[in-house]
């Protein structure tokens, strides 16, 4: 890091100030010492030789600010700018496969007839051992598989083993005016407005790749998606951000202030969003070669080198993906806005008796254009097709529950091309399971992804007949900017300035957050399954305010305080001010200090397991006449529950084509409670040298604070915290630090 400061003033009241500085950070992940003779992984042994990642990531950041301080009677105006110019350069193997050939060894599931290994008689965890052993030693072959990279230009690929360097620009430009305006000599006005100029991310080196139309929810179908050079997203230069507030002293005697203050702000992106998920991503910079027809022949690790991975279309040709495949990919949708944040106070300061001070604030943020993702190739259960009237897949799905319906036409058409009873029965043979588990997303989508004659458009459907993009199968993840957040709190503090020894601040807080995404798109995108943050992820794109609910981190109340107080025992104080010296050296000066925190639980999500609503993340769980404050630690047969037994059997499996009742983050988790404790004294040796002795104690009381239970319905651990906790054990530690 480093900044150069000018200073200019001209002229009494007119003062200019410049400041250039410039940030770089780097850091990488690798094995310092991989063998490059070992591009294979054992299945039972970890070896620290191989190095099938490498990731180098350096950013730097050139910033130029200007701020000019004009004063002028009872005015401050300021004005100035802030140029941003950020940089980050990736250098590294890509994500699987990685750019070094990479073998692995056959999983224990391949047949193993040749070997006349018994089927019964051994345990299942002791054959699959086996088996792994056989493989490793055998170096039988499960995929062989080796990234290629594209050259600058697109025309061919760079050469074995060359890395993926990418080097992303980030501008911006922002500029400002405020005026500070004492009205009165107990009124204070400030009026401002920024307005921020952002660029879409530029690219130095390689161009910037993005679908040739929108993808989006709203988008119409295709399957003939190409990738071209093109922005990301437009140019956002229409930021305009003002703020203003007020301080006021009502009495005049410094005793009071009452403040309040409106501002909209902008948020900029992660750079590491767009390096991670979206550069090398684009069909065409990079290609998979992954060869497994070798090792399911039975190929062995030392006849390796007879198998080719070289790309045999160019990378031109592959920026359009086949009309249909399993692939997955992100981008962008090219509407996306730079975040907005609307953020308003208010509140009164009184200083009353005895160096107390009380303070009432109201804090509010709303959060609109929030960065979000979701997987535009989301099953569309509502499906239907002219030869069967009045049918959708989601009322097909629910007839075939039915054992009374043993002929229904659409299952009849997606199953076998005929409307032939007998498709009906091998459709309820093949997806009994979806069946008995009202899984009518999962059914949708194993039929969306199937090939060959059993392929949507070998049975006469269209191609987008279950997803609007079936080159992109297997998800196509969208991120936007239509997310939002309301924020509302409460906030009541109580401090006394230290005096006599005696110090303390207590704030109480009452608050309330809820959003429609809690989880940054930069680390997770749309995360699906049961995972807490997978509740991020909309339902239904076609109506994200489902996931409209109280935040991942919301704190109905929260309670915190710190304190000080100088035990008034020793020469000079309260008790025992005429003791010896002697004995005031051990007893005298001590002091306590401490802090704790108590706040309520944090909410969750109750999953059921199924995927009877959506085919990206599954749905919430029906819960009978259950309340948002259901479940408390208890033990059970030893163990830790939230939920009892009987709280457990009110949960069930919601219908299919619905969603539960209970919601995401319908449920509030265990609460968080925790005090700590310091004692300490200054010994004095001679005048300059002294040492401190002191005794710090976390939680001293030993209070557990759990984390929220196993939360997904047809686990056998539903409802289970077990020693899942989120707080320290009590830590007890002397210390003893000299002074000179």
């Amino acid at each position: 890091n480093l900044a150069i400061n000018h200073r200019f003033s001209p002229t009494a009241n007119l003062t200019n100030e410049f400041v250039f500085g410039i940030n770089k950070f780097a850091f990488r992940f690798e094995n310092p010492s991989p063998d490059p003779s070992v591009p294979f992984a054992f299945n039972l042994v970890s070896t620290p030789l191989t190095n099938f990642t490498y990731n180098e990531r350096a950013l730097r950041t050139l910033q130029f600010v200007d701020n000019l301080t004009w004063v002028r009677g009872s005015h401050v105006v300021k004005g100035g700018l802030n140029f941003r110019f950020g940089r980050q350069i990736d250098d590294r193997t890509g994500f699987p496969p990685r750019t070094e050939p990479s073998v692995t060894l056959s999983p224990p599931t391949t047949t193993f007839g040749a070997f006349g290994l018994p089927t019964s008689g051994i345990n299942a965890n002791d054959l699959t051992r086996l088996r792994s052993t056989i493989n490793d030693l055998l170096g039988r072959v499960g995929s062989y598989s080796q990234r290629f990279v594209a050259d600058p230009n697109g025309d061919q690929f760079a050469p074995a083993g060359t890395r993926w360097d990418f080097t992303a620009t980030y501008p911006e430009y922002d500029f400002y005016i405020q005026d500070t305006w004492r009205a009165r000599s107990n009124l204070v006005f400030d009026l401002g407005l920024r307005w921020e100029l952002k660029p879409a991310p530029g690219s130095e080196g390689r161009p910037i790749l993005a679908p040739d139309r929108p993808v989006t929810a709203g988008s119409p179908a295709a399957n003939n998606i190409r990738f071209v050079e093109a922005d990301l997203f437009k140019n956002d230069f229409n930021n305009l951000s003002p703020s203003l507030g007020f301080a006021w002293d009502p009495f005049k005697n410094g005793k009071t202030s009452i403040r309040a203050n409106y501002r909209l702000a902008y948020d900029r992106f992660p750079s590491q969003l767009f390096n991670e998920y979206i550069f090398e991503g684009a069909l065409g910079n990079s290609f998979g070669s992954i060869n497994t027809a070798f090792g399911n022949g039975g190929g062995l690790l030392r006849n390796i080198g007879t198998v080719s991975l070289v790309p045999t279309a160019t990378p031109n040709a592959l920026r359009t993906a086949p009309a249909f495949g399993a692939l997955t990919t992100t981008v962008v949708d090219p509407s996306l806005k730079y975040p907005e944040i609307h953020q308003w106070f208010a509140g009164v300061q009184r200083e009353l008796f005895g160096n107390l001070v009380f303070e009432a604030n109201y804090i509010g943020k709303r959060g609109t254009n929030l960065l979000g993702a979701y997987n535009a190739n989301q099953v569309n259960l509502a499906a239907s097709d002219p030869r069967c009237p009045g049918e959708t897949f989601l009322s097909a799905f629910r007839a075939a529950q039915n054992a009374s319906n043993t002929s229904i036409c659409l299952i009849n058409y997606l199953i076998g091309g005929t409307n032939t009873a007998a498709n009906t029965a091998t459709f309820r043979t093949q997806f009994s399971t979806q069946l008995t588990q009202n899984a009518v997303a999962a059914a949708a989508q194993t039929l969306a992804l199937r090939t060959g004659t059993q392929a949507l458009t070998a049975n006469g459907f269209s191609p987008f007949f279950f997803q609007k993009f079936p080159q992109f199968a297997g998800g196509l993840v969208v991120i936007d900017s239509v997310d939002v957040s309301r924020y509302n709190s409460l906030q009541l503090i109580l401090k006394r300035r230290f005096h006599n020894g005696f110090g303390f601040q207590f704030g109480y807080t009452l608050a309330k957050s809820m959003d429609t995404r809690s989880w940054d798109p930069a680390i997770f995108t749309a995360d699906g399954g049961n995972s807490q943050r997978g509740s991020s992820t909309p339902f239904d794109i076609n109506n994200r305010r489902l996931n409209y609910a109280p935040s991942d981190f919301d704190r109905r109340h929260a309670f915190q305080g710190t304190y000080v107080y100088e035990l008034p025992v020793g020469r000079g104080r309260r008790f025992g001010s005429e003791m010896p010296r002697v004995l005031d050296y051990i007893v005298g000066g001590w002091q306590l200090a401490g802090n704790l925190v108590w706040l309520s639980g944090r909410p969750f999500t109750v999953y059921s397991g199924v995927t009877t609503f959506s085919s990206v993340v599954q749905s919430t769980a029906d819960c009978n006449g259950c309340p948002r404050n259901l479940g408390r630690v208890v033990q059970e047969s030893g163990t830790n529950y939230f939920f009892t037994a009987e709280q457990r059997a009110l949960f069930s499996t919601p219908a299919p084509g619905t969603n539960g009742n209970t919601g995401r983050n319908y449920f509030l988790g265990p609460r968080f409670f925790q005090t700590d404790l310091a004692i300490s004294k200054r010994f004095r040796i001679t005048e300059r040298v002294n040492f401190d002795l002191r005794l710090d104690a976390r939680n001293v009381t030993n209070t557990p604070s759990f984390d929220a239970p196993t939360a997904t319905l047809t686990l056998g651990t539903f409802g289970r915290i077990r020693d899942g906790v989120i707080s320290d054990a009590r830590r007890m530690q002397v210390s003893v630090k000299l002074n000179f």
